[in-house]
């Protein structure tokens, strides 16, 4: 499944800028961000490389992407 994240806030991307700050006030490894994950029960998560988790919570919408068939 492809997915791209929307800040509630701007109607865009969250922002590299954005990221750290999440990343920071959640105890992840903020230059090892490995991005966002849809999880089992379709809560956004925000994972760093060294397996850390943090719940994202309301702000962010997840929009699938269409996929095209065989892909």
């Amino acid at each position: 499944m492809r997915f791209h994240v929307i800040d509630k806030k701007t109607g865009k991307e969250p922002t590299d800028r954005v990221i750290t700050n999440i990343a920071r006030k959640c105890g992840l490894m903020e230059m090892d961000i490995d991005g966002f994950y849809v999880g089992e029960e379709g809560d956004l998560i925000l994972v760093d490389d060294c397996g850390n988790v943090a719940w994202v919570g309301e702000r962010f919408e997840i929009v699938i992407d269409d996929m095209k068939e065989g892909e």
